[in-house]
């Protein structure tokens, strides 16, 4: 993720932005003020204003620019690629953008709610592409036999991108090898969606004894 740079001499926009990532991602959007984000870059709150209209301005870029970011990454993919690879080409693909920015990531997958409704509406969309195109591959790996017959592909899709999107929380910057076939969370996923693994629990025996709500959708 380099269009966001504090590299010596990057113009100020971008530096402020680059600011306001961090800052959102250390304290969370709502916590942070033009005033934190002026101090960061050594300028003046009212200086902030020749280079960005607002600071919801501000988080929309961010999170816009990024999701595109992810889309491109698995825009790349071989779609003629098995099931199994398309999945771990996407891991990495996702891990390795997380790993070159861990606070832009978290901004991006977890702080897209604090955008205002006018705002909200192209970045879902973008959440909602990115969503279909895991989807689409276990859907695939079902349909060819790579994936079990009994699962659930909505349920599977958002426990894929349940786990990697929290990986901000665990990937260090220089943490990770962009290399697919060196990340064991693909492995670890591609096993627990396979053929031949154990069947899937129903919803009412994970929750077996408690009240629950959840409903999920094929």
């Amino acid at each position: 993720m380099n269009d966001i740079s504090t590299e010596p001499g990057a113009p100020p926009r971008q530096t402020i932005l680059a600011a306001a990532t961090t800052l959102f991602g250390e304290r969370d959007y709502p916590a942070v003020s033009i005033r934190d984000i002026a101090r960061a870059v050594g300028m003046l709150p009212g200086s902030i204003y020749a280079f960005v209209t607002s600071k919801q301005a501000m988080l929309h870029e961010i999170v816009d620019v990024g999701i595109r970011e992810f889309l491109a990454a698995v825009g790349s993919i071989d779609a003629g690629l098995t099931p199994g690879e398309r999945l771990r080409q996407a891991v990495a693909a996702h891990l390795s953008l997380v790993a070159g920015n861990p606070e832009r990531a978290l901004v991006v997958f977890h702080q897209w709610r604090f955008l205002e409704e006018s705002a909200r509406a192209d970045v879902v969309a973008s959440r909602r592409r990115y969503e279909m195109y895991y989807r689409e591959i276990i859907s695939d790996g079902v349909q060819s036999g790579a994936f079990r017959a009994d699962l659930n592909i909505r349920f599977a899709t958002l426990a894929v991108l349940g786990a990697l999107n929290w990986a901000p929380e665990w990937v260090a910057p220089t943490g990770l090898e962009p290399a697919p076939t060196d990340v064991p969370i693909a492995d670890f996923l591609l096993a627990a969606l396979a053929a031949g693994y154990p069947p899937t629990p129903t919803v009412e025996q994970l929750f077996v004894g408690q009240t629950c709500n959840l409903h999920v959708d094929e």
